[in-house]
């Protein structure tokens, strides 16, 4: 008896694994009906070498079937628009990334790790690179989602060298 019940506290654990997480279902599904987004956001960037954080505040917008739109304020007017017909490398990165995560196909990278929970007002999944050369640059990205109404209010993506962007997202 006794044996039997350390090898099933050997396998729980595996067999869990198998099986998709609650907060997963939840998030997949709410992926899968997001055809468009308009909110505001404010964007602090923690840089070792600066004092005080770099922040701006502006409109983000995107469609499905469209693109992203990044609409800064502040501290100065300026548009950031990525969608697929741009030849400029670094946009078709930027743009594949951020699709990831609006779709939620960062979920299923299988060079990454991705761990889930729950607070009171919100899920989180915490995504840490595996290896590579991601894993060389980022520590790890930080989704928050607002537990009732299911969206993304806070993206955290926090480098190897300590530089943290936090971008915090309302009114959506």
């Amino acid at each position: 008896m006794r044996n039997l019940l350390i090898l099933l506290a050997i396998l729980s654990p595996n067999i869990m694994l198998g099986q998709e997480q609650p907060i997963e279902k939840i998030l997949k599904a709410q992926f899968t009906n997001l055809n468009y987004i308009e909110c505001n956001y404010k964007q602090e960037k923690e840089i070792s070498m600066l004092n005080e954080p770099l922040i701006s505040i502006g409109i983000f917008k995107y469609e499905k079937e469209g693109g992203i739109s990044w609409e800064q304020h502040m501290p100065f007017k300026e548009t950031f628009l990525i969608n697929g017909k741009s030849d400029n490398t670094f946009d078709k990165h930027i743009k594949q990334f951020v699709m990831s995560i609006l779709t939620g196909d960062i979920l299923n990278d299988t060079k990454l790790a991705v761990s889930y929970s729950e607070g009171e007002q919100s899920y989180i999944v915490v995504i840490t690179p595996k290896k590579g050369a991601m894993k060389k640059k980022l520590e790890e990205i930080i989704l928050t989602f607002h537990k009732e109404i299911v969206t993304l209010s806070q993206l955290e993506i926090i480098l190897q060298n300590g530089d943290v962007s936090r971008i915090t997202f309302f009114d959506n």
